[in-house]
């Protein structure tokens, strides 16, 4: 109930954030990247290379790798451990996770609600947790077109510190050109929480998928990285 109420806030919001946008409130971002995936039966894995700049795309934030593996216990259920490794520029990060996706397929359309642990730990010592839900609902409009509507949110707490993190919300586009590539297109609109001080953002992400998968037992969850 808290993510749909965090998406009305949002769409309810955009309007006068779109006129500010030319404030120190407001940030144009752009995550790129590019990710391989493949598997068989009930076992999926992909590997992704991403990289987010901030600062009206000025800056470098961060790029990572990161590595997935979903295992499709039934079909309405996957269980999903990942690890991501992170430069920044004044730190490196390692983050093992742990998440559960669960997953309700209805003709042409597939809901997905994304349960998740992360631990980031960096290499001056400090280690933050968080907790993430993030829901899709993707409808595959034809063999080469899905759109998708994505929400969520990232709860964090550290030694001195706990709150919401970022809460996301935005639409997508995927266009399959054949079963190994599809191109995947987001736009989200979001809040950040350093610690208590909000911004805005708008983030365009664009991401290469090539597929090298056998078949599933399972039809797998269809999903990006948020």
């Amino acid at each position: 109930m808290a993510i749909l109420w965090a998406a009305a806030f949002l769409f309810l919001a955009a309007p006068v954030t779109a006129q500010d946008a030319g404030s120190s409130n407001w940030d144009n971002q752009i995550y790129l990247g590019n990710k391989i995936a493949g598997g068989k039966n009930k076992w999926k894995f992909s590997g992704e290379l991403q990289t987010r700049l901030r600062n009206n795309m000025q800056t470098l934030d961060n790029w990572y790798v990161e590595g997935v593996s979903n295992y499709l216990a039934t079909e309405w259920l996957e269980i999903v451990p990942d690890f991501r490794f992170t430069i920044k520029p004044d730190k490196l990060e390692w983050r093992p996770g742990f998440g559960l996706l669960y997953k309700n397929l209805r003709h042409k359309l597939q809901f997905i609600n994304q349960l998740k642990w992360q631990i980031d730990i960096s290499n001056h010592g400090a280690a933050d947790q968080a907790f993430r839900e993030v829901v899709f609902l993707n409808y595959k409009v034809n063999e080469k077109i899905i759109l998708s509507s994505i929400a969520g949110f990232i709860y964090r707490w550290r030694e001195n510190w706990n709150g919401f993190q970022y809460i996301r919300v935005g639409p997508g586009i995927s266009y399959i050109f054949d079963e190994k590539h599809i191109l995947n297109f987001s736009y989200f609109t979001g809040v950040e929480n350093v610690e208590g001080d909000w911004s805005w953002a708008g983030i365009p992400s664009i991401q290469l998928l090539i597929n090298v998968s056998m078949k599933y037992r399972y039809k797998p969850a269809y999903y990006i990285e948020f």
